[in-house]
């Protein structure tokens, strides 16, 4: 009897404890999971090769622009990411497609401060009437947030409020591409093709008030819509605010500053650049090189078999993956209202 109730005590506390250990575990297996995928080729940065002094300068060179082709992560993105990943723009190489594709997000993210900062209080303020705040319960932040940026980029895309069917669709499937992107999970096609039909249906009878891009046919500029707006964005923006509310918990002195002065956005800037620097959205990011790198005191661009050995700390060769764990660049923890970090870069 004696060594039952040791071992549930010890249970206990393993699952007690796992807040504290079990997250550093998971990361690790998905860092070795996608190392895998990637090759034996995939440079790791920063790295034994590749110093955090030199990080920033390798991640703003032109030739490290390579997004998806010939990275075998990037089908398991794709995977994630469908339909459509072949026009999603955190995967289009660079070229007129790309261009194309970016200059039709900028202009539909192109909004007056004030006018997005009035969307987001009326989302909020209409979303809190429809939630029972008089009755406590468990609640999963990420889960809570989705439908405030689903009818928001709903909003930002069809200029009308999201009815409230369709901002169930897009929650559903921002929710089953989440699930399945922290491996929790599998991809639902039935919840992916819904809302993909709604999007194709809403682009053939001109309901979309912006241009889209005229180079996608119909089908790409619904599956567009869907992978920018309606996956990426709500899952990201959904994992940034429920990372941001974890951290302005935990730290009454932030709480109180953001209160007593809300207009001081320099602040907030750093509390939102020292929250994400330490608790990235992802777990890995990658690049693949489209022509040589030397990595020098300045790193400068060198075409192939043009640079000098003599001068040359390493050379990064053409169509090398380049894999960006989600830790944080410099190992500096620090509290998220300090600045430690520029914008820039």
């Amino acid at each position: 009897m004696a060594i039952i109730v040791c071992c549930v005590v010890a249970a206990l506390v393993v699952i007690g404890s796992s807040p504290w250990w079990l997250p550093d575990i998971v990361i690790a297996l998905r860092n070795r999971i996608f190392a895998r995928i990637n090759g034996p080729e995939g440079l790791l940065v920063p790295g034994p090769q590749v110093t955090v002094e030199h990080f920033r300068q390798l991640y703003a060179h032109p030739a490290a622009d390579g997004r998806s082709k010939g990275a075998g992560l990037s089908d398991l993105f794709w995977y994630w990411l469908c339909p459509g990943p072949q026009v999603h723009q955190e995967h289009l190489e660079p070229g007129p497609r790309y261009d194309d594709v970016a200059r039709t997000t900028r202009k539909i993210l192109a909004r007056p401060k004030t006018e997005v900062e009035a969307m987001v209080t009326t989302v909020v303020r209409d979303y809190l009437k429809e939630l029972d705040l008089q009755r406590p319960r468990a609640v999963r932040l990420r889960e809570l947030m989705m439908p405030i940026w689903a009818d928001f980029y709903y909003q930002l895309v069809f200029d009308e409020p999201a009815p409230r069917a369709v901002r169930q669709l897009i929650v559903d499937n921002a929710n089953d591409v989440i699930t399945a992107l922290k491996c929790t999970g599998l991809r639902h096609l039935a919840v992916r093709d819904r809302l993909t039909r709604f999007l194709r249906e809403a682009v053939d009878n001109g309901r979309i008030p912006h241009p889209l891009p005229a180079s996608l046919t119909a089908q790409e500029q619904a599956w567009f819509l869907q992978g920018t707006f309606f996956n990426t964005a709500i899952v990201q923006m959904s994992e940034a605010m429920t990372h941001l509310f974890l951290v302005v918990a935990q730290n009454p002195d932030i709480q109180q500053r953001l209160r007593e002065h809300p207009d001081d956005d320099p602040y907030l800037d750093h509390v939102l650049d020292e929250t994400f620097r330490n608790y990235p959205l992802f777990g890995i990011a990658h690049r693949i090189t489209s022509a040589d790198i030397a990595v020098t005191a300045d790193l400068t661009h060198c075409p192939p078999g043009q640079y000098s050995a003599s001068a040359t700390q390493i050379s990064i060769p053409l169509a090398s993956r380049i894999r960006i764990p989600s830790s944080p660049i410099d190992g500096k923890p620090s509290a998220p209202g300090r600045r430690t970090t520029s914008r820039s870069g």
